[in-house]
């Protein structure tokens, strides 16, 4: 498939997981890629890295302007940079709280902001958000996390439909346990790391933890034109985890 022939996608938290296999998956469609995070240049053959603090409003205009400088035009967002930290409402300090608000939500509004003027000009596109699915039902121990997810899922809607006369759609996908460098870290943190990992794959009705391609494979398909008559949604992937 090229699905994304002719067309410029941003990535954001793209060297990793879920990001890297985003924008492999759309590279391989056929899509003009940036791939936007704060580590080193991707060596990804046609991918055009890109610096970016996700938290910082100077480099997002900095960086939609390179995609226009280099491209002419931007089509697709994806939001997917984020961290993972958990605490009670007693053990989270406020300095964590801000942490986790500014880059998993509060960096999707500057995001937004930023891009949709030229998404717009492009003559209309998508967003797509990346959640969790503590985002649709709280999570134990989670506290400041779950606030940040669920307050993506919300604001998807909001942005779908301030922008659907612009013919943006805005879409989220809302990932349970995927075998990230998020969750692999957690689970190397934890005292009983093969106790832990039997408790989460417990909470899938699947029975295993997924893969960040399962995730970007969603993404793509609310990216793409397949999903033009979707916008608003906020999609569990997660492995039946939404409905035990």
């Amino acid at each position: 498939m090229q699905r994304f022939a002719n067309k410029v996608v941003l990535v954001t938290g793209a060297s990793t997981g879920i990001g890297l296999e985003t924008i492999k998956r759309i590279k391989n469609e056929g899509g003009t890629v940036f791939a936007a995070h704060r580590r080193g240049a991707l060596d990804i053959e046609g991918v055009r890295s890109i610096g970016l603090d996700v938290t910082n409003e100077e480099n997002w205009a900095q960086a939609i302007g390179e995609v226009l400088s280099l491209a002419g035009r931007l089509d697709t967002l994806i939001n997917n940079a984020g961290v993972r930290e958990s605490g009670s409402v007693e053990e989270t300090t406020l300095e964590q709280w801000h942490r986790l608000i500014d880059v998993n939500l509060t960096s999707i509004f500057i995001g937004c902001r930023a891009a949709v003027p030229a998404i717009r000009q492009a003559g209309g596109g998508a967003i797509v958000n990346v959640g969790s699915i503590t985002g649709i039902r709280g999570t134990e121990n989670m506290v400041a996390y779950s606030a940040s997810k669920s307050g993506i899922t919300s604001m998807t809607s909001s942005l779908a439909l301030d922008l659907a006369k612009d013919n943006i759609r805005v879409n989220a996908v809302c990932p349970a346990a995927i075998r990230t460098r998020m969750v692999t870290d957690w689970l190397g943190s934890v005292a009983d790391t093969d106790a832990a990992e039997a408790a989460v794959l417990m909470k899938h009705p699947i029975g295993r933890i997924g893969r960040p391609d399962e995730v970007a494979s969603v993404i793509a398909f609310l990216a793409s034109d397949d999903a033009s008559f979707m916008t608003g949604m906020s999609i569990p992937v997660d492995g039946g985890r939404s409905i035990r």
